[in-house]
């Protein structure tokens, strides 16, 4: 009887794990456009170029005229100048409905890096904040690519609240 008990439990399971697994289908455009996003985050901090460049199309060109690898050594002088260089992504708005398979985002970042990192909680301070505006290419089933980009930096003041949001959670009473 025991036997029986486990083959019904065991079948039970494997039905259950077999509707959960197609409830979940595949993740959303916008899903894969956020984690292209903090993908791109890991390997900046990681300061692994390669890895980043397979991150842009063909036809890449950011607001000042650079291809792929002119931003790229751009990223790399600048993350060079730098030790321990820390990236916290914040707000991002995906617009992926365009049904030319292209996409649009602007997110927000805070850049600091040694000490101000090391000291973040105690002063305050979460470095440098950037806005991006970036235009991506569904190239894939599930991959995205970046086909243009433009930042600036933003203050405070200027950040969305989604943003200030994620500020205040990484500072605990900010």
């Amino acid at each position: 009887m025991t036997t029986g008990r486990s083959v019904w439990a065991a079948a039970a399971a494997l039905f259950a794990a077999a509707l959960a697994a197609g409830a979940c289908g595949k993740p959303s455009d916008e899903a894969l456009i956020r984690g292209l996003l903090s993908d791109t985050v890991d390997r900046a901090e990681k300061r692994d170029m390669s890895g980043l460049n397979a991150f842009f199309a063909s036809e890449y060109e950011d607001f000042e005229g650079r291809d792929t690898a002119g931003t790229l050594r751009l990223v790399e002088s600048h993350l060079g100048r730098y030790r321990g260089v820390v990236i916290h992504l914040l707000g991002v708005r995906v617009d992926a409905g365009s049904a030319d398979g292209r996409a649009s985002v602007e997110c927000e970042v805070a850049l600091s890096h040694g000490a101000a990192e090391a000291l973040r909680k105690l002063i305050r301070f979460a470095g440098e904040y950037y806005r991006f505006r970036i235009d991506l290419r569904k190239t894939g089933p599930a991959e995205w690519r970046y086909t243009r980009a433009e930042w600036s930096p933003v203050g405070l003041t200027e950040v969305f609240p989604e943003s200030l949001a994620i500020l205040k959670e990484l500072f605990s009473g900010f």
